[in-house]
């Protein structure tokens, strides 16, 4: 029970300063309209899945452009994030496209035909 506390205060926290960390931090408008919707730790904290959506405000802003500027500022992201944390060790990230809204979107279309 304490340790799915923890675990969820962790979280929180990587998600938070990693929503600071793309939106301040970097000098790079692509990641400054990526959204961290949510982060799941691995059991030993070894591994944050970080699930983030993107609003294009420009025609450069793709799905697979943002996917590559995340993979290109990967390490930068995770050395900002260590300077953040208060953490024994800070966990590797792998970024995913989350695709929730998308399924969102389909679910209405397709109510919205059948009336």
């Amino acid at each position: 029970m304490a340790n799915q506390k923890v675990q969820a205060r962790k979280e929180s926290l990587i998600l938070r300063e990693l929503t600071l960390i793309l939106n301040r931090e970097m000098d790079n408008e692509i990641l400054k309209a990526v959204s961290i919707s949510e982060v799941r730790l691995t059991n030993d904290s070894e591994l944050a899945k970080v699930y983030y959506t993107f609003l294009a405000f420009s025609s450069e802003i793709n799905q697979e452009s943002v996917a590559e500027q995340l993979e290109l500022n990967h390490k930068k992201i995770r050395m900002n994030l260590a300077r953040k944390v208060q953490m024994r060790a800070v966990p590797d990230l792998q970024f995913i496209y989350d695709t929730s809204l998308d399924n969102a979107n389909k679910i209405e279309k397709i109510l919205k035909d059948l009336k």
